[in-house]
C-alpha cells in the first residue's frame, strides 16, 4: 500500500483511514451534523446574523441549540477548535463567500437563507462590546429563546419588546398602552422590553412583565438601565427560567419525595420516588439531599472542613445562586472568622471553559464570588484528571462526608467515611488543587480577580454591572415563581463584586 494516495472524505474532506473503502468518514457516515429544528434557523437572531455574516454569533447559537462544545463544531468544519473560540469571540470575521459557504454546508444551514449574501464592504464592523444574537429581540410581541444545557431543556419566555421614550433618571421608559398593560397580567413568566439606540447599537432593557403592572394604560412602564438585555442578565433569565419551568411542572411531585433518612444512604429512596421528575427537579433533589446529609453530620466533621465541589459550568453553579436550600446550606457551613481555614476547591479545566457560553461563565463567577462572600476561601484547579473525582467534605485526618450530586447518571451517593487511604487520597486532592490553583492570591479581591481572567471576563464590565443590578435590585428582572428558588444568594454575590472589588489599588480593575 506504499506510495497508495491518501484518501479524502467526499462531504469534510478529512483524511480517510486506510482501512475505509467508503467514500465518506465514519462521523460523517454516522451524520455527526445533529438535526437542527427549522424553527432555530427562522429565529430573529439566526437570520440576522446570517444576513449580516456574523458567523461568530451563528455559530454561537448553533452550539447553545444543539449542545455541541466548541471541539465538536471543529471537527464539522475540519478546522482547529481556538479557530472557532476565536470567531465566537469575534476576533476573526468571514468575509469570503467560499468558506461562508463551507461553513453553512458544515453547519446544515438552509440554502435560501444565503441568498443574497451582502457585499464584504456592507459588512457591519463589530463594535466594541460584540452584540451577540441571543441578546436581540424582534419588534413588538415576540419571544426570548433560552438553549437547552447539559440537564436544562430549552425554554422560550415570551416578550413584548416597544420603542422606548428618552433616558429619564437612569430609566427608560414605554408609554402607556393596552398592550403593555395586558403583558403584565400574564400568568406565567413574560418580559417587557424597551429598545433604544445607545452609542450607535440597539438595546434592549427587560423587566419582568408582572413586575411592570404598575405601568398601565394610566401611566407608562420604567424600565431600569440596569437591566440591560446583556450576558449577565441573560444568564440570570436562562437559568432562574430554566430551573423554574422544570421545578413548577413537578411541584405537587416534589412534595411527596421522601427526605433523606439520618443514617447511611445512597439516596435511592429518594430516586425510587422521583421516576418521571424533571432534570432540573432532580438537580434540586440532589442537592438537597447532600446539603442535609452533610448538615446533619456537622457534629463529626471539624469546625474547618474543606469542600471539594464538582460544578464546572454556570448551569451547576447556577444552583447556588438560586436554590433557597443551597443558600442556607452556605449560611450554616461558613466559617465563624472570614477566610479563616474553611475552603471550597474547584476543578474546571481549560476546555470546558472554552466550551461554555459566556452566561455560563457569568454565573460560575458569580457562585465563586458568593462563597468568598460568606469568607469561603475557594481555589481552582485546571486539571482535567481531577474532574472525576467525587464530591466531598474533608475533616482533615479525621474523617470525610461523601455527597455527589453534580454530574452523576444515578442517585445522589451520600455516605461517611474514616478509611485511612481515603482520607490520604481526598487530603492529596486538596493538598494538589491548594498547591496548583490558577487563581491564587492572599486576599479575596485577587482570587477574584484571576478567576475572572480565567474565565475570560471583563472585569471592569463585572464591576459596572454588578453594581448596578445590586443598586436595583434583581427581583424586577425575574422573579421566581418556584417556591423553592430565591435571587437572595444572587444578590449578595452582586453586592460583594460591586463593593468588595471596586477598589483600584488592589489591582481589581487595571
Amino acid at each position: 500500500m506504499a506510495g497508495k494516495a491518501e484518501q479524502r472524505c467526499s462531504s469534510c474532506r478529512a483524511v480517510l483511514s486506510r482501512f475505509n473503502t467508503a467514500s465518506r468518514c465514519g462521523p460523517c457516515q454516522r451524520g455527526a451534523v445533529p438535526k437542527v429544528a427549522p424553527e432555530f434557523w427562522a429565529s430573529p437572531a439566526v437570520k440576522t446574523a446570517v444576513r449580516a455574516w456574523n458567523l461568530g454569533v451563528v455559530v454561537q447559537l448553533f452550539r447553545q441549540h444543539t449542545g455541541l462544545s466548541q471541539v465538536a463544531v471543529a471537527r464539522l468544519a475540519n478546522i482547529d477548535q481556538a479557530e472557532v473560540s476565536r470567531l465566537e469571540r469575534g476576533r476573526k470575521k468571514i468575509r469570503d463567500r467560499r468558506q461562508f459557504a463551507q461553513w453553512s454546508e458544515a453547519l446544515g444551514m438552509p440554502t435560501e437563507l444565503m441568498c443574497p449574501l451582502p457585499d464584504v464592504d456592507q459588512l457591519p464592523m463589530p463594535s466594541e462590546s460584540g452584540t451577540a444574537g441571543h441578546l436581540m429581540l424582534q419588534d413588538g410581541p415576540g419571544q426570548l429563546l433560552l438553549p437547552a444545557g447539559r440537564s436544562l431543556p430549552p425554554t422560550v419566555i415570551p416578550a413584548l419588546a416597544e420603542p422606548a421614550v428618552p433616558f429619564h433618571d437612569n430609566a427608560l421608559r414605554l408609554s402607556p398602552s393596552r398592550s403593555a398593560s395586558a403583558w403584565s397580567q400574564m400568568p406565567l413568566r413574560a418580559l417587557l422590553a424597551a429598545y433604544a439606540t445607545v452609542d450607535g447599537q440597539r438595546r434592549h432593557f427587560v423587566m419582568d412583565a408582572r413586575e411592570g403592572g404598575r405601568g398601565s394604560e394610566e401611566g407608562p412602564v420604567t424600565i431600569p438601565a440596569a437591566y440591560e438585555l446583556d450576558e449577565l442578565t441573560y444568564g440570570i433569565l436562562w437559568a432562574v427560567a430554566g430551573f423554574e419551568a422544570g421545578v413548577l411542572g413537578d411541584d405537587t411531585a416534589l412534595q411527596d419525595v421522601p427526605r433523606l433518612p439520618p443514617q447511611h444512604s445512597t439516596g435511592g429512596d429518594i430516586w425510587a420516588a422521583s421516576g418521571g421528575l424533571t432534570d432540573a427537579s432532580r438537580m434540586l433533589l440532589g442537592s438537597r439531599a447532600c446539603a442535609e446529609f452533610i448538615l446533619d453530620r456537622r457534629a463529626e466533621l471539624a469546625d474547618a472542613p474543606v469542600f471539594w465541589t464538582r460544578e464546572q459550568r454556570g448551569e451547576d453553579a447556577a444552583t447556588w445562586l438560586i436554590f433557597k436550600h443551597k443558600h442556607r446550606y452556605l449560611q450554616e457551613t461558613a466559617p465563624r472568622q472570614a477566610h479563616d481555614g474553611v475552603g471550597r476547591a474547584f476543578c474546571v479545566p481549560r476546555q470546558e471553559v472554552a466550551a461554555s457560553p459566556t452566561y455560563e461563565r457569568v454565573l460560575l463567577f458569580l457562585a465563586i464570588s458568593l462563597m468568598e462572600s460568606y469568607g469561603v476561601t475557594t481555589w481552582l484547579t485546571d486539571e482535567p484528571d481531577l474532574q472525576r473525582t467525587e464530591g466531598f467534605v474533608l475533616a482533615r485526618g479525621r474523617r470525610a462526608a461523601i455527597a455527589n450530586w453534580v454530574r452523576t447518571d444515578s442517585c445522589p451517593q451520600t455516605t461517611l467515611t474514616a478509611k485511612t487511604r481515603t482520607l490520604r487520597a481526598f487530603a492529596d486532592v486538596v493538598g494538589y488543587a491548594q498547591t496548583h490553583t490558577v487563581i491564587a492570591g492572599t486576599m479575596s479581591v485577587q482570587r477574584l480577580a484571576a478567576t475572572a481572567d480565567y474565565l475570560d471576563l471583563d472585569r471592569r464590565w463585572l464591576v459596572r454591572r454588578c453594581g448596578q443590578l445590586a443598586a436595583e435590585g434583581v427581583t424586577g428582572l425575574a422573579r421566581p415563581r418556584s417556591r423553592h428558588l430565591s435571587l437572595d444568594a444572587l444578590g449578595i454575590a452582586c453586592t460583594y463584586v460591586a463593593t468588595e472589588l471596586r477598589s483600584d489599588h488592589c489591582g481589581w480593575c487595571p
